[in-house]
This record gives structure tokens, C-alpha cells and sequence, in this order.
């Protein structure tokens, strides 16, 4: 539906590359982007109880003024992670200070939780 609500000068997509990898973007993109992850995660949490845990990908377009439109979501680590397995993800890496894979994070904040008797705020 978005797609169809789009302005007459975005009639005509134009490719304006904003994101270089799954998990890089134009820092004066993040806010907006972290933004519309916790919408997501509030959402979950009224409709589908206890809510989203865990990863997810909002798969979105940005059009030429860089406005996000979300067309998909994937309740998983995205499928483009894969190429960061061996070397980390950008986010990742800064975080931790150290090559961190997406499942490695998640093993890592995992065993974390279990080891300050949080594990239940991280699973089900």
C-alpha cells in the first residue's frame, strides 16, 4: 500500500545508494532506522505476546528524499549475514572490539543473560 500512497515526484524510483551492506548505513539514516526496529519490537509485543526476541530483518526501500518504506519482515538473522560469518559485521565489531558474526553475537548475548539469571528476558 505504501508504494501506491508515494508523492508525483516519486513517481519516477531513482537508485541512491544509502546502505552499502546488511548492516552499514548512512549515519544520519540510523536514527530513523533504529527507530522503526523498536516500533517493530513495541509492536510485536502488543499483538503476539511476549513480542518479538531475538533477530530480525525489516526489509525496506528508501526513496530519493531517503523516506524508509518496509515492504517485508523476516523474523531471522537476514540471509545477506552470511558473508559476515568469517570477518563480523560492521556494528558488531565496533561493539565488541573483535571479528562478531550475527550468531556469534547472539550466542554471546545469550550466554551473558544465563550468567546474570536474565535468560528468560532473552528466550522463550
Amino acid at each position: 500500500k505504501q508504494q501506491l500512497t508515494l508523492a508525483g515526484t516519486q513517481e519516477y524510483p531513482e537508485y541512491t545508494v544509502c546502505g552499502h551492506a546488511n548492516a552499514t548505513l548512512r549515519e544520519s539514516l540510523l536514527e530513523k532506522a533504529f527507530t522503526m526496529g523498536e516500533k517493530f519490537v513495541e509492536a510485536s509485543k502488543k499483538f503476539y505476546k511476549p513480542g518479538i526476541i531475538g533477530p530480525f530483518c525489516l526489509q525496506t526501500c528508501v526513496d530519493k528524499d531517503l523516506n524508509f518504506f518496509i515492504y517485508d519482515v523476516a523474523p531471522r538473522i537476514g540471509g545477506g549475514t552470511n558473508i559476515h560469518m568469517n570477518v563480523g559485521a560492521p556494528y558488531g565489531n565496533t561493539m565488541w572490539r573483535k571479528p562478531m558474526s550475527t550468531g556469534r553475537r547472539i550466542a554471546v548475548e545469550i550466554k551473558y543473560a544465563a550468567e546474570i539469571d536474565e535468560l528468560v528476558k532473552v528466550v522463550t
